[in-house]
C-alpha cells in the first residue's frame, strides 16, 4: 500500500511541474469541491452508518466528484478534489467508525489520484475533440473510453492489495461481487454524467444532488438487508435466510411436481479443528468449506449455514443420481482441502458427512424434508463419517419419534 501512495505524490509532483493548472480552471475546481462538500454533508449521517457495516459492499459516491474533475480539470487540480473529498471524508464521516483506519483512506485516496491521472492521460492522447465541451459536442464518444480507464486502473490497484495482502487468489475475494463492481462502476458513469451537466448547464447539478441522497440512502437499505441474512463467517446465507428462500422453491417445486433436493452438510470433527488450532482456525475452515460449497452450486440453488460447522444446500430440479453427483464432488474437494492457518500451520484431513432427502421422494413440508437430511446425517455420521447419505421416507418416519430438527439453535451432529 505504501508503494501506491508514495507513487501517488511522485506522479502528482511530476504533473504538476510537467503540466501546470490553468487559471481558467480555478474556477471549476472550487465548484466540484464545493458540490463535493455538500453532498458529503447532506449524507453524512448515512455515510457513518453505511460505512459501520463490515463485509458488504462498499460503494464510494465521492468517485463521482473525482471522476467529474478528472474529465474537467488538469491532473494536479484532480489530485486536490481527491485529497480535499477524501479529509472531509475522514473528519466528517469515518472518524471512529469501525474497520476504517487511516491507511486504508490514503490508499483508497492514492488509488483515485492515479486513476485521475491514467484518465487525463487518456483524454490527452485522445486530443481535446474527446473533451467534455459545448463546442465540440459530438465528441462525447472519448467519455466512455475515459470511464473505463478510470474504473480499471482504480480496481486494479485495489484488487492487487487485497490478493497480496491476504495471500488468496479467490476473485470474489480479490475482485468482489459481480453486483458490488457494477454499483461501483454506475457511480462512476454517474460521474461521468455529473461533468457534462457542470461543463453544459452547471445549474442542473442541484437535481443531481437530491438524486445522489436518495441513491446514498438506498444503499444503507440495501446494506440492511444484505446483513441481516449473510452469515458473517462464510458469507453464505444465514438459517433464516436460506429458509426463506428455499421455501418458495419447496412451493414451486410442489406445485409444478418438480424435484427438490435438500442437503444437510455436517464437517466432521469439527470442535476438534477449533480445540486444536483455535477459533480462528475454525472460522477459516468454516470459510473454505463455504467456498467449496458455493463453488460446486448451480445458479440457481441455495446454499446456507446453519449451526457450527453445518450447511444446508437445496438443488432444485434434481433428481437421485444427481444428488449423489453433487454430494462426492463436495467430499471429494474437501478431502483435498489445506486450509493455511499461519505461515507455519496448515489444517488438512478434513472431511463432511452429507444427509439429503428429496421431494417427493419424501413427503410433508419443507420441515420434513430437513429432518429427513438431518436424520440421514446421523446415520452417515453412525456409519463412519466422510460420506454420504440419502434418506429414505420410510426409514425418516420410523425415526422420527426418535429424533429431534437441529436446525437453528439445536445441537448437530460432530
Amino acid at each position: 500500500m505504501l508503494v501506491i501512495d508514495v507513487l501517488a505524490v511522485v506522479v502528482t509532483a511530476f504533473l504538476l511541474i510537467e503540466a501546470p493548472p490553468a487559471s481558467a480552471d480555478l474556477r471549476m475546481v472550487l465548484v466540484i469541491i464545493g458540490l463535493g462538500l455538500i453532498n458529503g454533508e447532506i449524507s453524512r449521517h448515512v455515510e457513518r452508518v453505511r460505512r459501520s457495516f463490515s463485509d458488504t459492499p462498499h460503494v464510494n459516491l465521492t468517485s463521482i466528484w473525482t471522476v467529474a474533475a478528472a474529465l474537467l480539470l488538469s491532473p494536479g487540480l484532480a489530485a486536490a478534489v481527491v485529497v480535499v473529498l477524501y479529509a472531509h471524508l475522514w473528519i466528517r464521516s469515518w472518524y471512529q467508525v469501525r474497520g476504517v483506519r487511516p491507511y486504508r483512506l490514503t490508499f483508497s485516496a492514492a488509488t483515485i489520484v492515479l486513476a485521475c491521472h491514467a484518465a487525463s492521460a487518456v483524454q490527452y492522447l485522445l486530443g481535446p475533440r474527446s473533451l467534455v465541451t459545448v463546442a465540440f459536442p459530438e465528441s462525447v464518444w472519448g467519455i466512455p473510453l475515459v470511464v473505463v480507464v478510470f474504473s480499471a486502473v482504480n480496481s486494479g490497484l485495489v484488487a492487487g492489495a487485497i490478493g497480496l495482502s491476504k495471500r488468496t487468489l479467490e476473485p470474489v475475494r480479490i475482485f468482489g461481487t459481480w453486483s458490488a463492481n457494477m454499483l461501483e462502476f454506475a457511480t462512476i458513469c454517474l460521474g461521468a454524467l455529473a461533468a457534462i451537466l457542470l461543463d453544459w448547464k452547471p445549474l442542473l447539478v442541484v437535481f443531481f444532488l437530491f438524486a445522489l441522497h436518495v441513491l446514498h440512502r438506498g444503499l444503507v437499505a440495501r446494506q440492511f438487508e444484505q446483513t441481516a441474512a449473510t452469515d458473517p463467517a462464510t458469507r453464505l446465507l444465514n438459517a433464516n435466510a436460506w429458509r426463506a428462500v428455499t421455501a418458495k422453491e419447496f412451493d414451486r417445486a410442489r406445485r409444478e411436481n418438480a424435484g427438490l433436493g435438500v442437503l444437510v452438510v455436517d464437517i466432521d470433527h469439527f470442535t476438534q479443528v477449533n480445540d486444536a488450532h483455535g477459533r480462528r482456525a475454525g472460522d477459516l475452515v468454516l470459510a473454505a468449506v463455504a467456498e467449496v460449497l458455493r463453488t460446486e452450486v448451480g445458479r440457481y440453488d441455495v446454499v446456507g449455514r446453519f449451526n457450527g460447522g453445518q450447511y444446508a444446500v437445496a438443488l432444485p430440479d434434481v433428481h437421485d443420481e444427481g444428488i449423489a453427483e453433487f454430494s462426492e464432488r463436495v467430499c471429494e474437494r474437501v478431502r483435498a482441502l489445506r486450509v493455511p492457518i499461519n505461515d507455519n500451520e496448515v489444517v488438512d484431513g478434513l472431511s463432511v458427512s452429507i444427509g439429503a432427502a428429496r421431494y417427493p421422494a419424501t413427503d410433508g413440508g419443507l420441515d420434513q424434508l430437513l429432518l429427513a437430511a438431518d436424520l440421514a446425517v446421523f446415520a452417515a455420521k453412525d456409519s463412519g463419517r466422510d460420506q454420504v447419505v440419502v434418506a429414505r421416507q420410510a426409514a425418516s418416519r420410523h425415526a422420527a419419534g426418535a429424533r429431534t430438527s437441529t436446525r437453528p439453535g439445536g445441537p448437530e451432529p460432530t
